[in-house]
């Protein structure tokens, strides 16, 4: 039986050994514990509901079809982030696509489509909105400056809020490399918007 949400979480570890011994439904498991996480860290990077999707699927395809390859012991989860960010920065080189950092352009008169909780206020003056656009200009403006994988690691520990060792075991960089990134990262947004006043 494929546990629920409502029962006590299971032994992934196990669940795999299934899986791997022919009970491929047991996989079900993973997508509906995962699908939420893994699509919103590909729209991240995307920048797009419909290929965010795309490449949470995608994620979960090689995850399955690369099942032999899962290391023991491992965290499923750090994995599969693992396979959805690489499968991003591909996507990402193919199209020649700048990461945003809150909302790529919009065009004008188009309705937000930022994450309910970062609108402060759900009916914003006109200056308000100004000064939002203005910040996410800049801010945008500001990550375009940055390497790939400096928005990478940036995005992973200030919107995903993960920890260096989690960042370390999904990019394979050990804990100096990624601390050396983050702090290129800052001073390079530090000096873009050194003139900036919100």
């Amino acid at each position: 039986m494929i546990p629920h949400e409502t029962e006590a979480p299971p032994d992934e570890g196990r669940l795999i050994r299934e899986i791997r011994a022919g009970r491929e439904e047991l996989f079900e498991y993973f997508v509906r514990q995962y699908q939420r996480k893994i699509t919103r860290i590909a729209y991240r990077f995307l920048r797009d509901e419909g290929e965010a999707d795309c490449a949470a699927q995608e994620s979960f395809l090689r995850a399955y079809q690369s099942l032999g390859d899962f290391r023991e012991g491992a965290a499923f989860e750090t994995w599969l982030t693992r396979i959805c960010i690489n499968w991003c920065k591909d996507r990402l080189k193919r199209r020649r696509l700048v990461l945003y950092f809150h909302q790529g352009p919009r065009r004008e008169n188009e309705e937000s489509e930022e994450p309910q909780e970062l609108a402060v206020n759900p009916d914003p003056s006109p200056e308000r909105r100004a000064a939002g656009r203005e910040i996410r200009d800049r801010l945008r403006q500001a990550m375009g400056a940055l390497s790939p994988r400096q928005r990478s690691i940036f995005v992973m520990k200030h919107f995903e809020e993960m920890s260096i060792p989690e960042i370390a075991e999904v990019t394979g960089l050990d804990a100096g490399t990624i601390k050396s990134h983050l702090f290129r990262a800052a001073q390079k947004m530090r000096e873009r918007l050194s003139d900036f006043r919100a």
